[in-house]
């Protein structure tokens, strides 16, 4: 798992091997392969265990890097790009474009053995800034689509995104798959299935698995008892929360909180 990256935005470099990208609420949204995807926010690369060699570089621009060296320049930003790299408050995963052999080479290319460490970092700089103007300042608005993304493709990937963003706006009173699937701006069978292709999971179960998720923080964090708990994630029935929870975490809730109380009484009590 690669590190947290907060204040900045990345660019992930996905080459080979199913990945995700994990948020500081565990709210998950997965890279495919062979694909450059840039995201804001706190955020973890994760590979998918038990599947095919992982290979990803995540090239990382700081927002404060950001901020001096785009004044001015907002207006000529790439489109898909604009509010990521200027709104520091959103956090956003966009979809850029497929990969290319080019892409491959400009990240294993080596550097000159014979500069120092400072002359190092100043190249690197260099070629970070560079693949950074190229990717935002390119005519994306125009692409070749052999090289992209196909529209089809993203605009399946923002429909999913938006689809998302609403649900977890709303886990204590979920609304509906045609609420959510308007918003979209598609149909609520061609949401669920888009959704289970994208995310390699079907819908509801991935909205039990962040709506569980969230339970668990707060059960944590003690802000909430199991009922609370299960009302602010929005079941209104204990047992079917229970039942979720344990599908899911492989334990009761109250045994999550009972492992949870053991856990800060043997770290209050260990010697210090």
């Amino acid at each position: 798992m690669d590190a947290v990256h907060a204040g900045c935005i990345c660019a992930h470099l996905n080459f080979s091997g199913d990945a995700e990208l994990m948020n500081a609420d565990g709210y998950t949204s997965r890279i495919l392969p062979n694909s450059l995807v840039w995201a804001r926010g706190t955020m973890r690369a994760q590979r998918n265990a038990g599947r095919e060699r992982h290979e990803c570089l995540t090239l990382v621009f700081p927002d404060v890097w950001l901020a001096s060296t785009l004044e001015g320049l907002h207006d000529e930003l790439s489109s898909s790009l604009r509010s990521l790299l200027t709104d520091p408050k959103k956090p956003a995963v966009v979809y850029s474009r497929a990969l290319q052999d080019s892409d491959r080479h400009w990240a294993t290319a080596s550097m000159a053995p014979h500069l120092c460490e400072e002359a190092r970092k100043l190249l690197d700089a260099a070629r970070l800034t560079d693949f950074f103007v190229t990717e935002t300042f390119g005519n994306n608005d125009q692409e070749d689509t052999s090289q992209l993304l196909t529209r089809t493709e993203r605009v399946a990937r923002e429909r999913v995104e938006r689809a998302k963003a609403e649900f977890l706006k709303h886990l204590d009173e979920t609304p509906t798959l045609e609420a959510v699937a308007a918003i979209a701006g598609c149909s609520p069978h061609h949401l669920s299935r888009t959704f289970s292709q994208i995310e390699g999971i079907p819908l509801v179960l991935w909205l039990r698995r962040v709506r569980i998720q969230h339970a668990a923080k707060l059960l944590a964090a003690g802000e909430c008892n199991v009922s609370e708990a299960a009302l602010e994630v929005g079941y209104r029935s204990l047992s079917h929360f229970s039942r979720a929870f344990a599908e899911e975490k492989g334990v009761s809730p109250s045994r999550w909180v009972a492992h949870l109380g053991n856990q800060q009484l043997t770290t209050s009590s260990s010697p210090k």
